[in-house]
């Protein structure tokens, strides 16, 4: 079963592939203005993959064991990394299909498709990040190509500031040490993926900015799993993190994913979209929260009731589009300043532990919610059974990875999901982890 899951996350690895995943996102400050602001540091220009490529930079064919970086990160991601394939997969059939049914003449050319397909900005208004294309004039274009996709400064920021001094050892970490993160990146455009709540703003500004037409058109939903993604040996190119800190880059994923679709939820009932879709978002909504109040739980008992308060007005509105619209975007920023005071809380065993036993209670109350947070269970439990086993290292790891993979059975496919098949199946995880208690959402 652990080879049966792996090949699952690598498929979804070739769906990531087909639709590109990772573009721009903004601070991680707690909360936003409200006000449509350009978030890019202004005057730093993109340099693009090429300027990192060196065999003496990030170019090399072997890992270095010592010192901050390995130096065959550029080598990975060219090599290994869904992102580099993101702009050549808009050449695919199943991409052309799409843009002909969205009217787009080449989706290798559209500002719409390459938001997420290449190189981006950012942007911050209604309480989430959108992204721009990038002009011209914001990139430094002697060592840039659009077919690389989604590359360097996608992730760590545009480098032209930075690019010379950052070589220098120690440099990034008096930058966080002094700066801070959002100053880091205001000030020199380097963006601190150390910082958990960072990193997932990056990864979700994509996999959850599925509009409603999009889906319509054809283009999937994204799955994600942001320890997982975290944690794939097959393609990080950073160095390991510390004990009990799998669970640490779970929770965030889950409350930074809440936060999203809560928006997605919001804008897809501003738009009109099919109330299918609508539902589908909202049901995906409910999986993050089961997740994120067994996180809240165990670790901030305050922030579990302001939670559901916020999730019962939802609930409360949900026949009225428009209080429903405004409940939901007020529900996106409360989640997201719980997500700032998160980003501040160490897991330890004790900590981890909760949240594992919880998460494993909560798998009948997921099953209705369809086959996305299903998905998201599913994922949410290899991923936690995986960090527990690497700090716990508990006698029985490999039979409960097996057991974790084994979830797939349950879960089947999109188009053969059955809830009365997954509830049973999820239900079995709270008899390898006992003692978590499921709490039913307001």
């Amino acid at each position: 079963m652990v080879q049966k899951a792996k090949k699952h996350w690598r498929s979804l690895a070739v769906i990531l592939a087909v639709v590109g995943m990772v573009g721009w996102v903004a601070s991680g400050l707690a909360g936003f203005d409200g006000q449509n602001v350009l978030a890019d540091p202004q005057g730093i220009k993109y340099t693009g993959a090429g300027s990192c490529a060196a065999a003496a930079c990030h170019g090399s064919q072997t890992p270095k064991e010592d010192g901050s970086t390995r130096h065959d990160e550029n080598t990975i991601w060219s090599n290994k990394d869904a992102h580099a394939k993101a702009h050549g997969s808009l050449l695919s059939d199943d991409s052309k299909a799409w843009a002909k049914n969205l009217k787009i003449e080449d989706a290798s050319k559209s500002e719409r498709c390459l938001n997420c397909h290449a190189l981006s900005g950012f942007t911050i208004h209604d309480n989430t990040v959108h992204r721009v294309v990038l002009k011209p004039e914001d990139i430094n274009a002697e060592k840039y190509s659009v077919e690389d996709g989604v590359s360097c400064d996608a992730c760590h920021g545009p480098a032209d500031k930075y690019l010379k001094d950052h070589t220098t050892k120690g440099w990034t970490q008096k930058q966080r040490d002094t700066l801070g993160s959002q100053k880091t990146f205001d000030e020199w455009g380097l963006y601190d993926t150390k910082n958990v709540m960072f990193r997932a703003n990056v990864c979700l500004s994509c996999h959850l900015k599925i509009d409603g037409d999009l889906v319509a058109a054809g283009h999937p939903e994204l799955p994600f799993e942001l320890s997982i993604m975290s944690s794939d040996e097959e393609w990080i190119h950073w160095r390991n993190h510390g004990a009990w800190t799998g669970f640490k880059i779970w929770a965030m994923g889950q409350v930074v994913s809440l936060r999203e679709s809560a928006v997605q939820t919001a804008d897809r009932t501003k738009a009109g979209a099919d109330e299918k879709l609508v539902k589908g978002s909202y049901d995906r909504m409910l999986g993050h929260a089961i997740l994120t109040r067994q996180t809240a739980s165990a670790v901030d008992a305050e922030g579990l009731a302001a939670l559901d308060k916020l999730l019962g007005a939802v609930k409360a509105d949900w026949a009225d589009a428009g209080k429903r619209e405004a409940a939901l975007r007020a529900l996106a920023k409360g989640v997201d300043e719980w997500a700032a005071k998160l980003n501040g809380i160490d897991f330890d065993q004790a900590k981890a532990e909760a949240v594992l036993k919880g998460v494993a209670a909560e798998g009948e109350q997921v099953a209705p919610l369809g086959y996305r947070a299903g998905e998201t269970f599913v994922m949410s439990a290899i991923a936690l059974v995986g960090a527990h086993n690497k700090d716990g290292k508990p006698a029985d790891a490999d039979a409960k990875m097996e057991k974790a993979g084994g979830l797939y059975d349950a879960l089947g496919d999109k188009d053969t999901y059955d809830a009365a098949k997954f509830g049973p199946g999820a239900k079995a995880m709270a008899e390898w982890y006992p003692g978590g208690k499921s709490l039913p959402l307001p």
